[in-house]
């Protein structure tokens, strides 16, 4: 009888072990969700200048610019609380083949557009002082890359201002002498 009982036990035991290694595996301890990161700019596209804010450097620049925005004439004073953006050795190549290396300091077109009342625009239509015209479309991409600049390799701008979109390696939209912008 003894061992029977002995058996029986171990049989038991068996059991028990048995059914232990089929029960299912504790949850784990719930852990706290990683705090979500705020949103990032997207990434600069491929070959994008640098681009640094003078704001601090520049204050306002001397000269007396003026041009117009759909027939809103903006000048130092209406534009002086935008940020000043400075891209420096952008090489570009002219119509006649030549690479030249230039810098350029002014505003972000789209801070220019809300400045003068539509910042919803993406078509433009450039004029210069001697009638040249260029047209142009901003898109998200381009529109942080675009400047209305002030200045050219330290040059200010006189009889109006430049017109850079600085994503571009060609000097056929750049133009110089801006004095009215047609916004759509």
């Amino acid at each position: 009888m003894k061992l029977s009982k002995i058996l029986a036990l171990v049989m038991a035991l068996v059991m028990v072990v048995a059914f232990a290694a089929c029960a299912k595996a504790p949850a784990a301890p719930a852990t706290t969700a990683a705090p979500t990161e705020a949103p990032t700019e997207p990434a600069a596209p491929e070959g994008a200048p640098e681009m640094n804010d003078v704001s601090d450097k520049i204050t306002a620049w001397n000269g007396d610019f003026t041009f117009k925005v759909n027939d809103k004439e903006l000048n130092n004073e209406a534009l002086a609380d935008l940020t000043k953006w400075k891209v420096k050795d952008l090489e570009l190549v002219n119509s006649k083949g030549t690479a030249m290396t230039v810098s350029y300091a002014g505003y972000a077109i789209k801070d220019v557009l809300k400045a003068a009342g539509c910042e919803d625009a993406t078509k433009l239509t450039l004029i210069c002082d001697d009638g040249y015209e260029v047209e142009y479309t901003i898109t998200a991409e381009n529109a942080p890359y675009t400047l209305i600049a002030i200045e050219k390799d330290k040059e200010l701008a006189s009889a109006g201002v430049f017109f850079a979109p600085c994503l571009e390696e060609t000097a056929s939209n750049y133009a110089k002498n801006v004095v009215e912008i047609k916004a759509e």
